[in-house]
């Protein structure tokens, strides 16, 4: 058995648990969605109780992101979508470096499951 689920999680725990990835992005304030795959192998569809520790560590964790050094008083629309890109992409790249799946929400979107 394969399945995918997303836990609604806020402080106080679980909130709900969701099935789709649009569901998992319709948030309350202080919810976080935790993407949670499970995969069953056959043989353990017979007793004890399977049990399974899960722990949820901040995505930034050991990440430093250097901030941009202006020389100018202002920076054009242009310039502030490149400084935008490369901050995008140097997290995507150190993320994807941690074992993470980047996508964007547009993607998420597209890729609506059943």
């Amino acid at each position: 058995m394969n399945d995918t689920i997303y836990l609604i999680c806020t402080k106080k725990g679980v909130d709900r648990m969701v099935k789709t990835k649009r569901s998992a992005t319709a948030l309350r304030k202080g919810e976080v969605p935790v993407k949670l795959k499970i995969e069953v192998p056959d043989e353990n569809w017979k007793p004890p109780f399977i049990e399974k520790q899960i722990t949820v560590n901040r995505w930034d964790e050991n990440i430093d992101v250097e901030d941009v050094d202006f020389e100018g008083q202002f920076v054009t629309e242009e310039e502030a979508e490149l400084i935008r890109q490369e901050r995008l992409d140097k997290m995507k790249r150190i993320l994807e470096k941690q074992g993470y799946t980047v996508t964007r929400y547009v993607e998420i979107e597209e890729d609506e499951e059943p």
